[in-house]
């Protein structure tokens, strides 16, 4: 059930910056992480929406987030099936050509994301991915790879990475241990064929 129509940009055509962010029982974070996240992408100028994704929520994130909604009018509060479909319910509704995925907890600290989002849009990166953090990629670009996606938190992160590699898309990855060779399909990431 959608509650919030898009906000469409000056053009009429969508948003640059689609943020998806899943959440279920996050009260305490979820109206902090939408107002840095939203604070941190209008800092570069960009028209941008912010999709909460309610992976069946039985607190009170959503009255948080009718508050919050004053302050970020690009605010959209999406239903998602089941718990774990956030990521692939929300990047069906986006809209913006980049997309960030994240959770509230990972919103809450916005370090590297602009650098993150200004690369991948200027076509220096095709997807960044900070596993326990956040991914970012071109939309269409990395359409195929983002349907069906079920998980959360870092299990979300490291199944992103497969999945944007089989398409063929260059992934730079941090965290979690990323400093160790890539193996099975990351070794054969279009970047590069490693001999081990």
């Amino acid at each position: 059930m959608l509650l919030h129509p898009p906000v469409m940009s000056h053009t009429g055509t969508g948003c640059e910056v689609s943020i998806v962010m899943p959440f279920a029982d996050d009260e305490e974070l979820i109206g902090a992480a939408a107002r840095t996240i939203a604070a941190a992408i209008r800092s570069m100028g960009l028209s941008f929406e912010v999709l909460a994704i309610d992976e069946d929520s039985g607190d009170n994130s959503h009255a948080v987030l009718a508050l919050v909604r004053a302050e970020v009018p690009e605010l959209r509060v999406i239903h998602a099936p089941a718990r774990g479909k956030g990521v692939d319910t929300g990047a069906a509704r986006a809209s913006g050509r980049t997309l960030v995925v994240l959770t509230p907890t990972a919103a809450m600290t916005v370090d590297g994301i602009v650098a993150a989002v200004t690369r991948v849009r200027s076509g220096q990166s095709e997807a960044e991915v900070v596993l326990g953090r956040y991914t970012i990629v071109e939309r269409l670009r990395a359409a195929v790879a983002l349907r069906g996606v079920k998980a959360v938190g870092d299990a979300m992160h490291r199944r992103l990475v497969r999945r944007l590699q089989l398409a063929r898309l260059n992934v730079s990855v941090a965290g979690g241990g990323a400093g160790a060779p890539r193996r099975g399909f990351g070794a054969f990431a279009r970047s590069g064929f490693r001999r081990w």
